[in-house]
């Protein structure tokens, strides 16, 4: 069985689900009361978010890289980031370290096209929405990506920033979410949208919505991990 490593830290209660979801997925899938040997390197979230904000990715790397190189030394065989955000030098990454990496990004369009869903809609930081990593998987599989217009896309990147990644869950914020992916299904034809943020399902989930697929990217993140313990 393999051994696996998670970055985690960006932010902390994703991480937290990202455990518990791991050691559910695992204890399903191989039917078992036994439990996967992970190790957790949790990062400083705002040394990621000062990077990001102030274009400084090569220092990204650097942070990243090392941490990895952390896990890599603990002996994993295989790790992931627990965030969509710093994907944002996933590619950087994979030529700087060793260690194979699972991409949330690559696994959720992925999913996308296996569901055949065509016009979705991204919403996270809006490091995420904007900086095109998103978009660049997304047309390899002939998915057509859309993001907020400008105001909601500052709404989005304000409440996960100043509420989500707390753990703050308010009514008026889950509201205001689902009005403006409602609003984009009126005026796009969207028939998906992906939560690219790890604390987005914290607030949304596949029933607030009718007629659109919710890709919770925590979920399948975690599926693709959990699989990948098995594989030669």
């Amino acid at each position: 069985m393999k051994k696996f490593g998670l970055i985690g830290g960006v932010g902390p209660e994703s991480t937290i689900e990202y455990y518990r979801l791991i050691i559910q997925r695992y204890k399903e899938i191989f039917d078992t009361n036994d439990y996967p040997e992970i190790i957790i390197n949790s990062i400083n979230l705002r040394d990621v978010i000062y990077c990001i904000k102030n274009q400084k990715l090569d220092k990204l790397v650097n942070i990243l890289s090392e941490k990895i190189s952390i896990l890599e030394a603990s002996g994993v065989d295989y790790c992931a980031i627990a965030a969509n955000t710093p994907h944002i030098v996933f590619d950087n990454l994979v030529e700087r370290v060793k260690l194979p990496l699972i991409s949330i990004v690559e696994e959720t369009c992925r999913e996308l096209k296996l569901k055949d869903l065509k016009r979705t809609l991204l919403m996270g930081t809006r490091f995420t929405m904007t900086a095109g990593f998103y978009q660049k998987v997304a047309s390899k599989y002939g998915i057509d990506l859309l993001i907020p217009e400008p105001e909601n896309r500052e709404y989005v990147h304000n409440k996960y920033m100043d509420e989500l990644i707390y753990n703050s869950i308010l009514p008026e914020t889950k509201q205001r979410l689902v009005e403006i992916v409602n609003e984009l299904k009126e005026s796009e034809s969207i028939d998906s949208v992906i939560l690219g943020g790890t604390e987005l399902p914290l607030i949304l989930k596949q029933s607030d919505f009718e007629d659109i697929v919710v890709l919770d990217t925590t979920k399948i993140h975690v599926e693709s991990i959990v699989k990948r313990m098995i594989e030669d």
